[in-house]
């Protein structure tokens, strides 16, 4: 993804969170799926998609996500969308 995207998702995810002095998870304000987990549209290069929030964090703070891949919150949180709480775990 290039730059001026990733920069662009990057400051969507910012503007959809308040942060948990507690915790330190960045909980997500926005549109949140059935299965409880944060869901936004991301721009990519081919257009528009609908992303768990969480996954966008992951692939605008931290970097691409492998092929099959899944990204998992460690605070154990579904709407903790803080890239310090996130990791991958290979299916």
């Amino acid at each position: 993804m290039n730059d001026l995207l990733n920069t662009r998702n990057a400051d969507r995810v910012l503007g959809s969170v308040a942060r948990d002095p507690e915790s330190d998870c960045w909980l997500w304000r926005g549109q949140i799926s059935n299965s409880g987990y944060g869901r936004m549209m991301l721009k990519t290069e081919s257009g528009t998609s609908i992303e768990s929030a969480h996954r966008a964090s992951y692939a605008s703070f931290i970097g691409p996500i492998p092929e099959g891949a899944i990204i998992r919150q460690t605070c154990g949180n579904r709407l903790c969308v803080n890239p310090e709480h996130l990791e991958i775990i290979d299916k």
